[in-house]
Order: C-alpha cells, then structure tokens, then sequence
C-alpha cells in the first residue's frame, strides 16, 4: 500500500529535521542571506527599534516572546494573522517572526518564507518595504509592529530564526505541527510541500523501513498533485469511476480521507460514536467512522471504489440521521460531504455534467 509513494521516482529522507519536535523540511529553501543584504539598511532600523524597547529581543528568543499585553486593535490574544502582497494570500504566524529577513514566519499553500521574500513574490516595486507592503485586515504589517504584537529581534539575537546556518534555515521549512492531527511530536517531513506528519496520521502510514537519510519523500498530497496529469489523461464518468478496482486507486482514496481527516478539527466523525453517543445504537444500525473507514482499507475489505465510496457517504447519511434536531452537527457533516464530493470528482478528473457520487450509488 506504500508503493505509491515511489511512484513519481522519489522516496523519504529520514534526517535530523525529520525527528525533531517540529518543523518539517521542504526543497524551496528562500534566499535569506540575499533578503538581509537587502534589506541591510532595514535591519539597522530594526535593531535600534528592538534596543529602544529594552527586552524585545529576549522575549523573542523563544520564537515568539509573550502574548503582548498592549495594542489597541483587538489582537492580543491571536497569534496567526491572514496577511497579503499583491495577489499572493498566506499566514503569519507569530512565534515564527523575527524580522523582515530572519524567520520564515509566513506559511502559503506552497511553501514558509520570511516576510522579505513573501513581499519579493508578490510587490512588482524594486524597493518594496514589507512593512508597508504586507497587508492585515486591511492595514499595513507596521501597525502590529508598533502594537508590539510582533516583535522584531535585534541584529545580534542568537535564536535559530535569527541563525545564518543552513540547517536552522532548513529547519523552518515546513509546518511544526502534524497536518491532520494538528499536535506536536516527532514528525516526518514533505520535501516538496510545508506540510508535516506523525507517521501513523499520515496515509499511508509511513514505516522506518521507508526512511533513510538521503531520500527525498513526498506526503500523498503532492505525490497526488505531481501525477495526477499522467494518471488520469482523459476525464471519466462517475460510473466509471466507481467501477474501478480500489486496488488501482489506494493514492485517491488515501487523499481523500486525508482532507477528511484535516478538515474535522474536532474529530467528531474520526472514532466509534457508539463509543461516546448515548443512544447511537438505537438509531444508528450501520455505525461507520473514518478510522474504520481506514481499517477496512488497510484489510483489503474493498473491492472497488464504489464500496469505499459508500462507506464514506454513510458515515453523513448516518449524522444526518441522528442528528435531525441538531442543525450544529448535522451542518458539519454536510460540510465534510460536499468536501469529500468535491475533491472526488476533482481527483478521479470526473466530467462535471454527471451526476454526484452519492446519486450512483
């Protein structure tokens, strides 16, 4: 079930990043050697802001400092910000900043940057200021600055956002937490995504027999994305789709219970409702959830992708059911349900002028 993780010609590199309590790694490494030659006149501003507020620079030693206790715009307590440049739209996460060129505290669906390189992809100016130029609800990144919300260290700040070594760079390209379990651990990286997992959230589970220190590995998402043009040249039908043997489709529907899993941040469809709903059972005969969704994939319990197609599809039928007077829960399963129809026509390239998935079965 793991072979297709080879598929696209790479396999995992177990490192010393790959181990440690965050942070993943990803192959797009930024230039900040090249953003802090720069942005040099910058920095020296910077470091005089840091002195004159005494203890900045140590409180972001940690990679973050404290919540800040000032600031008049109703952000103390957040510690991720929705930013933009121009056109391109990510997040920026407080206890990764540092500075305009140390720290890659700005995550995109593709990659960590700092905020000089996440202004040099998306401002045209030659000498565009990231301060002014990245944009948070609306207002200038300065304005958190001068809030104190995010702390800007000095020039002589030993943290590793602010290290010049590669492997400290290196250490910030991917995410800290686990993608779909969203905690801490020892992780295993994507080299071509910032995405990070525990071995056993991610699917297919990845053995230590797969990881070696010289191999690049690739999470199903991106081994998805790179060979999806070459696995599917022409569009199908949903029939046609739900025919197919699952043997030929464990990729697609490992990545389909992935952005299942990620999008249920409470977990509520993940283990045994029996377990923890009183009185489940007497309305629900054919109790299903995504982990047994997953054992019976691990077993070869399916034949075909109609019949993990259906399982899924009655893990919603089943919340719909039980949850007829609660428009709160029945609304999240409705929600992972068209997630999950839309990424299956998506996935399996399926013409759009069929009808869904849950109308074949």
């Amino acid at each position: 079930q793991e072979g297709h993780l080879t598929s696209p010609g790479f396999k995992r590199r177990k490192s010393a990043q790959a181990k440690r309590t965050l942070l993943p790694s990803n192959q797009s490494a930024g230039s900040i050697t090249e953003s802090e030659e720069d942005d040099n006149d910058e920095e020296e501003e910077e470091e005089e802001e840091a002195e004159q507020e005494g203890e900045r620079g140590k409180q972001a030693n940690t990679a973050g400092g404290e919540s800040s206790t000032g600031g008049s715009h109703g952000v103390v307590k957040k510690s991720v910000f929705k930013v933009t440049c121009g056109a391109i739209n990510g997040t920026l996460h407080k206890e990764r900043f540092a500075s305009g060129s140390c720290g890659k505290s700005i995550r995109t669906e593709l990659r960590w940057m700092t905020p000089m390189e996440f202004v040099t992809g998306g401002s045209a100016l030659a000498d565009a200021s990231w301060k002014k130029d990245i944009q948070w609800d609306g207002k200038p990144l300065s304005i958190l600055i001068e809030s104190k919300i995010l702390v800007i260290h000095s020039l002589l700040c030993k943290c590793k956002l602010c290290s010049p070594t590669a492997k400290d760079r290196h250490d910030q390209d991917n995410d800290d937490d686990c993608f779909i379990c969203r905690s801490q651990g020892s992780l295993i990286c994507c080299d071509k995504c910032p995405r990070s997992f525990h071995q056993r959230c991610h699917l297919p589970n990845v053995d230590d027999a797969m990881l070696g220190n010289n191999r690049l590995w690739m999470c199903t998402f991106c081994v998805l994305r790179n060979s999806q043009s070459w696995r599917y040249p022409k569009q199908m039908t949903y029939q046609e789709a739900l025919t197919c043997r699952i043997s030929d489709h464990l990729l697609e529907c490992h990545y389909l219970l992935l952005c299942l899993y990620y999008a249920d941040e409470d977990h509520i469809f993940v283990e045994d409702p029996c377990i923890h709903v009183r009185n489940y059972t007497s309305v629900i005969k054919t109790p299903i959830w995504l982990d047994r969704v997953v054992e019976k994939l691990q077993q070869n319990l399916y034949q075909s992708v109609q019949h993990f197609v259906s399982d899924v599809l009655l893990i919603f039928t089943n919340c719909a059911t039980f949850n007829r007077d609660n428009a709160e829960f029945r609304g999240m399963g409705e929600r992972l349900k068209d997630l999950f129809e839309r990424e299956f026509k998506s996935t399996f390239s399926i013409q759009l002028h069929h009808p869904t998935a849950s109308n074949s079965q």
